[in-house]
């Protein structure tokens, strides 16, 4: 197979819903695209129509009917049927990227879709107590993972993965949810395991969580990824991740953190340049030197 055939057999894609989570995939296509160029296809998938702006006008998009993918996060159980390409990594709309990732399609096995996270056979994931879990659903563990990043391959181990995954969901069996919508890590880490789907274990370098990760220093999308240190002393230390540094290409940024430091500063660092095609030392001063300080003194004021 040549490369030409083979990156357009491979996307990138995200879904997004709602004035917010536009503006979070739109941020997300900046820098995948500041990053990693425009070869390998990234799409924004949505249950409602959406306009692109100008400088995002390479970004693939589908739009489906809305009572086909169901409510909130329903749409993540039907990832496989909205994936844009045979092969694709379906990222979060609330998540930045500050490095290289086409490479990370040849760390998982092709033959199966699959996550980051590692396997647990104790403890409690998800409000859910692990020994009980396994021993009800007949797994030997189960997948603890983010459901910000997926793997997806269209073959049929796929398909019987996601139609497992539908049927719990549809069961009478009860999991983590809220008011609003379900939560899709604990129907699918099941599912995972079911099928015997080792997750992709990560150093840190692949992905990471702002709700985790103690950042000192200020992000800056324009520079190499931001550099961590998990100490094993530390109360905020992350027992699923190696001691030591870690550079995390990917940051889970959390939708909470829409119009908030840090995601704020460099979604317009992005913005001022591709948008307003400013050069990126001087959108990057702009920045520094107008946006963060009004923001710190706005958060002073409203203290």
């Amino acid at each position: 197979m040549d490369s030409n055939t083979d990156i357009k057999l491979k996307s990138f894609f995200t879904y997004a819903s709602g004035e917010r989570y536009f503006a979070l995939a739109f941020a997300l296509a900046r820098s995948y695209r500041f990053h990693n160029g425009t070869a390998i296809q990234f799409t924004i998938i949505s249950n409602q129509d959406f306009t692109l702006p100008w400088d995002l006008k390479w970004v693939g998009k589908l739009v489906f009917p809305p009572t086909s993918l169901g409510s909130g996060l329903e749409f993540k159980l039907h990832l496989l049927e909205i994936a844009p390409t045979v092969n694709s990594i379906f990222i979060d709309a609330d998540t930045l990227i500050y490095g290289n990732i086409t490479s990370i399609f040849s760390l998982f096995k092709p033959e199966t879709p699959n996550v980051i996270g590692l396997k647990v056979t104790e403890g409690t994931f998800v409000d859910e107590d692990v020994q009980s879990v396994c021993t009800e659903f007949s797994i030997n563990y189960m997948v603890r993972f983010c459901g910000a990043l997926y793997y997806l391959i269209k073959n049929r181990k796929s398909a019987e993965v996601f139609a497992y995954a539908k049927a719990l969901y549809k069961s009478e069996r009860l999991f983590q949810h809220n008011d609003f919508t379900m939560y899709d890590e604990p129907i699918l880490s099941i599912a995972l395991a079911k099928f015997g789907i080792e997750p992709l274990l990560d150093d840190g370098n692949i992905w990471g969580d702002l709700v985790q990760l103690d950042y000192q220093v200020q992000l800056n999308i324009f520079n190499a990824p931001p550099v961590f240190f998990n100490d094993k002393t530390s109360a905020n230390y992350k027992f699923w991740l190696p001691p030591g540094e870690y550079k995390p290409i990917l940051l889970h940024v959390g939708s909470g953190n829409y119009n908030k430091k840090p995601w704020l500063f460099d979604s317009l660092r992005l913005k001022l340049h591709y948008k307003f095609l400013l050069p990126v030392y001087m959108s990057d001063l702009l920045v520094k030197m107008l946006v963060i300080p009004a923001y710190q003194i706005a958060r002073k004021l409203l203290r």
